[in-house]
């Protein structure tokens, strides 16, 4: 039998239901865009878990692959917002976006679309600790007073910063991390990629919340 529920499945559901809540109503179309990329990763999720059938064992890369277009275009777009808050992002985003895109076209010719763009993926997750660093240098940077606890955008950009850094260096360590069995038949690899999942989506459900009922700016 199928396992469409799991930590990271259950993590991303949930979250899906937030930003539904929170920013389906949302006066910016950035923001908004959440709902969908989030729906998107849901949806891909289980697509994903039904084609690599009950043992696991049927490739599903062709989806992922498809994914990842809608990925690294919805991430670039909200670090695009971000970024602009403090000065003009589109030379960065832009130059950035163009890399990946370049990069996973000449990787999909490459492997015929029989494996997934590995290259690609970590290409777009460096870019996004990348952008997360400079995102916080310029709010370092910035002389207005926010109250982080409460800032949507912080939470959101914590949680990408924190699992796009932690899973490059998981690529890195593939190979020994997937070779350590531990309890119920799962690699170490598997236990960590859960628990970041499940960081990512609690900042980024965390900053909806925020960003429907706080604001930074009205509790100094």
């Amino acid at each position: 039998m199928l396992n469409y529920f799991s930590a990271s499945t259950i993590s991303e559901l949930i979250c899906f239901v937030i930003a539904s809540i929170c920013l389906i109503k949302d006066s910016n179309v950035v923001w908004r865009s959440m709902v969908v990329y989030l729906f998107l990763t849901c949806v891909t999720e289980l697509m994903g878990v039904y084609f690599a059938g009950p043992k696991l064992s049927i490739s599903n890369h062709r989806v992922y692959n498809t994914y990842l277009i809608f990925e690294a275009g919805f991430t670039h777009l909200m670090f695009a917002f971000l970024i602009n808050k403090y000065i003009n992002s589109k030379p960065l985003i832009i130059t950035g976006f163009a890399i990946f895109l370049l990069i996973y076209i000449w990787e999909t010719v490459y492997n015929r679309g029989l494996q997934f763009n590995i290259t690609s993926y970590k290409v777009s997750s460096v870019l996004f600790v990348v952008y997360s660093l400079y995102y916080y240098y310029l709010l370092h940077k910035d002389d207005h007073y926010i109250h982080l606890k409460y800032s949507a955008e912080f939470w959101w950009v914590a949680g990408a910063l924190l699992f796009y850094f932690t899973n490059t260096a998981c690529i890195i360590f593939y190979k020994p991390l997937s070779t350590m069995l531990l309890w119920n038949g799962h690699h170490l690899i598997h236990y960590i990629m859960s628990a970041l999942n499940i960081l990512l989506y609690s900042c980024w459900s965390y900053s909806f919340i925020c960003r429907k009922w706080l604001t930074p700016t009205s509790l100094v």
